[in-house]
């Protein structure tokens, strides 16, 4: 199977407003049904945040540092079901993405320590230095190896083409489905959030949300 082209994405951009859509209940759970969340509400009538996004983006590392632990410590998040679909929009993107996808139950803290350090390993690599892109590579996967994670089996698994195709299959998905151009960019039971917002406009919104 060959892989999908990251160009057939960005074409999928370029037409995306012509497949805009009011999105149901049924749109975005039927996207959801075989994804695993990262944080699992008990309450049966949980709201369910859909968060697309890019391990390089900024504005992402921005919500997982300051804004997502602001949602994690209020009452509210026991009333909620939390999923990361990966919309990687560059090489290193989606290079976290796979190993994202090789970690199992360690994937929530896998990505936190990514976005914790953003800064220091895409710092490492220098255009003008071709071999500095290995040297991201190798900073990416001892994060999971840190994790208790075999290198060498983590180096087997991200060059898995089914995972792989996996992924960009579901970030074109996301695009012709929910017309997700950004990252980040949020459904809130069928709602959507563009971009990162203060914790206590996504409590509101949460809020409303569950007396829906």
């Amino acid at each position: 199977m060959k892989k999908i082209s990251i160009i057939l994405i960005i074409q999928f951009f370029l037409i995306g407003s012509l497949y805009a859509k009011e999105i149901t209940y049924s749109d975005y759970k039927d996207f959801i049904n075989n994804e695993i969340p990262l944080i699992v509400s008990k309450n049966p009538n949980a709201v369910d945040i859909i968060e697309f996004s890019s391990f390089t983006c900024s504005h992402c590392k921005d919500f997982h540092n300051d804004t997502l632990p602001i949602i994690k410590d209020s009452k509210i998040i026991s009333d909620i079901n939390y999923y990361i679909i990966d919309f990687p929009l560059d090489y290193f993107a989606f290079y976290a993405s796979r190993i994202s996808s090789c970690v199992g139950n360690t994937r929530s803290t896998f990505t936190d320590i990514v976005y914790n350090q953003q800064e220091e390993w895409k710092n490492l690599y220098k255009s003008s230095d071709p071999e500095s892109q290995f040297e991201v590579e190798d900073t990416l996967i001892n994060y999971a190896v840190q994790l208790g994670h075999s290198k060498k089996e983590l180096l087997k698994c991200i060059e898995d083409e089914e995972m792989q195709n996996s992924i960009l299959g579901k970030q074109i998905e996301a695009q012709e489905r929910f017309k997700i151009e950004s990252t980040p960019t949020f459904l809130i039971s069928g709602e959507k959030v563009l971009g990162n917002q203060p914790g206590s406009k996504f409590i509101e919104i949460i809020k409303k949300k569950l007396t829906e």
